[in-house]
């Protein structure tokens, strides 16, 4: 594995992954209205730790560069994003938000967020991932 390709990828990765995690987010909030810093479980936006959890798209995007070269896709850059980024979501994104939506009583903007936002900033990342890889 190209060191550099890992480290450059995740991190364009990352960056994909929050601005379009950001702009869905922001849209599923303005139509069903929810303040996820509110929701049950959270830990306080001082606390320490809470800077984790806003490094979390890099911790995707660097997981997601690891595997990325052991696949063997076919088609351009788009074409195996856009395959690497579904496979992603439907390991990560939709066991998640199905663990989400059947054991917790969030908003039902949040379950949208993480079933449909998952799906896009996965996609999204994958394809910058693709890029830089070629």
């Amino acid at each position: 594995m190209d060191a550099k390709k890992f480290l450059i990828s995740g991190i364009l990765g990352g960056i994909v992954i929050w601005i379009i995690s950001f702009i869905f987010d922001y849209l599923v909030v303005m139509a069903f209205p929810y303040n996820i810093l509110e929701l049950g479980g959270m830990r306080a936006i001082d606390d320490p730790l809470m800077l984790l959890f806003f490094l979390s798209p890099f911790v995707t995007a660097f997981a997601m560069s690891f595997v990325y070269p052991y696949l063997n896709l076919k088609g351009n850059f788009m074409q195996k994003g856009q395959k690497f980024g579904f496979l992603v979501w439907l390991v990560a994104g939709v066991p998640s938000a199905f663990i989400v939506y059947t054991s917790m009583t969030y908003p039902i903007g949040f379950t949208i967020s993480s079933f449909i936002g998952s799906l896009l900033y996965m996609i999204g990342g994958a394809i910058a991932i693709a890029k830089f890889m070629e």
